[in-house]
């Protein structure tokens, strides 16, 4: 007896010691990626298309309008809509394009006319349009800018922006460079608009979109409904 006593201990205590195995752990999934581009003037947007998207992640690229590539990614949020629209697009907004001077020019308003005048260069100076007598500065966008199409499309109407217009490479250094000279006028859409500018005529209000692949995955369908939301 005591010789099988003394054998059925350590198998026991073998059992025990199994059973309390520590299970291992199943590895968890990464999070689903949604691939995203985007214009300057999208970038209002970008808070909210973070907060929507939850535990997805995001990978998001700046791109002026005339490159975004909506096949080679899942969302591209654009301003207005482009003349050759061929992705499924839908409206998560509205957007104000306006013209914009400095607060201290005495101009406070301007007609379409006049606008079209200033940017192609056939009014040289503000006295021409009731303010003060002194030369014109233009500022513009890059024509592959979502901004700078529409505005060209509803305000110039197939004329040319004047040779003398200086080039702003986003809506930060339009913003400011308006607001260190007196003489300045930009364009800007009125998300970015702070109080160094002022307004003085609204060229157009337009969808912000976003547009996706001819099948968006579940995630894009998700996340769209919620920025339109």
């Amino acid at each position: 007896m005591k010789r099988i006593f003394a054998f059925l201990i350590p198998a026991c205590l073998l059992l025990s010691s199994c059973n309390s195995a520590t299970p291992i752990a199943t590895p968890t999934a990464p999070p689903e990626t949604i691939a995203v581009q985007y214009t300057s003037a999208a970038v209002p947007w970008l808070t909210g298309l973070y907060n929507c998207a939850g535990a997805y992640m995001v990978t998001a690229e700046q791109r002026a309008a005339d490159f975004l590539d909506p096949q080679a990614i899942d969302l591209a949020i654009r301003i207005g809509q482009p003349a050759n629209l061929t992705f499924p697009s839908y409206q998560i907004g509205s957007e104000d394009i306006l013209v914009i001077v400095n607060p201290q020019n005495p101009t406070s308003s301007l007609i379409a006319e006049q606008v079209r005048g200033l940017f192609n260069g056939q009014v040289l100076n503000w006295q021409e349009v009731g303010g003060s007598d002194a030369q014109v500065q233009v500022w513009t966008f890059s024509s592959g800018e979502d901004v700078q199409q529409i505005f060209e499309q509803t305000v110039l109407e197939g004329s040319q922006v004047t040779s003398t217009a200086r080039l702003a490479s986003g809506p930060d250094e339009m913003a400011q460079a308006i607001a260190i000279d007196v003489n300045a006028i930009g364009i800007l859409t009125r998300h970015w608009k702070a109080g160094n500018v002022t307004e003085v005529y609204t060229v157009a209000t337009v969808p912000v979109l976003a547009t996706t692949r001819d099948t968006p995955q579940v995630a894009v369908q998700k996340l769209i409904a919620c920025l339109q939301k």
